[in-house]
């Protein structure tokens, strides 16, 4: 009877040495798992502070979305003793950011997770107007979250926003009447701007990123925003529609393509005013324009004459027409300035000017609805949209041949190189979206959604 119970006995302490051992172990991976949680945020925006034994993180969750109606904060807190869950938390935080503050009934305080030791919060301030404008803005420099009397400690934790370059593209969205700005490192929209009943397809910002110039299309309204705050500065009347909009290597000149109208309107932007109307010479159904790199003469392509007029600058006259495939809907000039191509809609092809003589070379198929073209920053690819095969082709400046096709969306529509020429975003008017393609991979690494038949795209960098 007594071994038997020494057995029993013995039994027993195993049992309970398991079961501790066990218990050990489930802590254990719980704690790993909340430091894999906190370690998988975005470290950009991830702040932490550790004090009188409670450790903070606290990641900033939608740092673009300005618009937003709060600004929100994850918080993981950890402790190894007494209970987190029994401060009031809503009534421990402050915001600053510059000269305003908010606290009180403007800040919430979710849990996400109710544990003693490990809970996980959310804060929820509300991004109220303050003389007119968003607490949290585009122009917001600076911010600082106080959460205050952790134990008889106050941890402060700031995010300074011009740490790091940002680069933003704005897409005109035709149908809808908006222009969609993406954060190209976030990968979404983070705002819309309302410019019309239609919006033009060309769009463009100027070179000190104070001013984009956009337009109402089909009411022939060429419209300028102040960036500061997306307010809209000023309206220019055309004499017909506004379609394409392109603007010269030095920023001084906006050129207006109608799009009907045999006629190009020529804005000023220091003073913001049309100095002159371009009829002479010019096709039609005039498209989209384009420079050469010094600036001496614009690219214009008419997509009902099938050919391209040539116009110098600063005198703003047509000095020759060039005859090119049907259709061209949209031209480019090499950053090498040797040679120009269009992008043939009716002919499914692009022709290839030599700029030295003003005459087409070759003309090379590349995809049924050829409607957009662009020539890589080193002038040794080019690269078109293709609406009818729904695709992106690649082509080989040197040799004229193509090198690979992408397929992007439907109706892919327009093009354009980020400056560093890394990626490229290309617009599919029936998907509604932004494609961003990486130029070493050729892989699709973004699908973002926009508003209906986006359009061109022009890029801010905000340093």
């Amino acid at each position: 009877m007594a071994n038997k119970k020494k057995k029993v006995s013995f039994m027993s302490k195993i049992r309970k040495k398991f079961f501790f051992n066990f218990g050990i172990l489930i802590v254990s991976l719980f704690l790993i798992s909340m430091v894999a949680a906190a370690a998988n945020t975005d470290n950009e925006w991830l702040r932490s502070s550790d004090a009188a034994g409670v450790a903070l993180d606290v990641e900033l969750v939608n740092p673009t979305e300005y618009d937003a109606q709060y600004l929100l904060f994850r918080v993981y807190l950890t402790t190894h003793s007494g209970n987190l869950l029994d401060n009031e938390f809503n009534k421990k935080i402050q915001i600053k950011i510059e000269d305003n503050q908010l606290s009180g009934d403007k800040i919430i305080w979710e849990w996400e997770r109710e544990s003693s030791h490990h809970p996980i919060g959310l804060i929820k301030v509300e991004n109220s107007l303050v003389n007119g404008e968003r607490f949290f803005k585009k122009e917001t420099k600076y911010l600082e979250l106080i959460i205050n009397d952790i134990r008889g400690v106050d941890h402060h934790l700031k995010w300074n926003f011009k740490q790091s370059n940002r680069l933003l593209a704005y897409i005109p969205n035709a149908a809808s009447g908006t222009v969609s700005v993406i954060d190209m490192s976030a990968e979404k929209v983070i705002e819309t701007i309302k410019v019309g009943e239609e919006a033009s397809h060309g769009i463009e910002i100027t070179p000190d990123g104070k001013y984009l110039y956009t337009g109402d299309f089909q009411n022939g309204l060429v419209k300028i925003y102040d960036l500061a705050n997306n307010n809209l500065v000023k309206t220019l009347k055309v004499n017909s529609t506004a379609h394409g909009i392109d603007m010269s290597p030095d920023g001084k000149y906006i050129l207006i393509a109608s799009g009907e109208a045999s006629e190009v309107s020529v804005i000023d932007t220091a003073k913001q005013e049309i100095i002159k109307v371009i009829r002479e010479g010019i096709g039609k159904s005039p498209s989209h324009i384009d420079f050469d790199p010094a600036g001496r003469f614009a690219f214009l392509t008419n997509l009902e004459s099938d050919d391209v007029s040539i116009i110098s600058i600063p005198e703003f006259e047509v000095t020759v027409r060039i005859p090119v495939g049907n259709g061209p809907n949209e031209g480019r000039v090499a950053p090498d300035g040797e040679f120009a191509y269009t992008a043939n809609w009716e002919s499914n092809s692009i022709s290839v000017i030599d700029l030295r003589k003003f005459t087409v070379v070759d003309e090379i198929k590349v995809g049924e609805g050829t409607h957009g073209v662009i020539v890589s920053p080193d002038s040794k690819k080019i690269w078109t949209s293709n609406r009818k095969t729904n695709n992106v082709a690649i082509i080989d400046a040197e040799t004229r041949q193509i090198d690979q096709y992408i397929a992007a969306g439907e109706y892919t529509n327009h093009l354009e190189f980020t400056p560093d020429g890394e990626k490229v975003v290309v617009t599919n008017a029936r998907d509604n979206e932004a494609i961003i393609i990486d130029t070493k991979t050729y892989e699709i690494i973004a699908r973002v959604k926009v508003d209906e038949e986006p359009h061109e795209i022009t890029f801010l960098k905000i340093d």
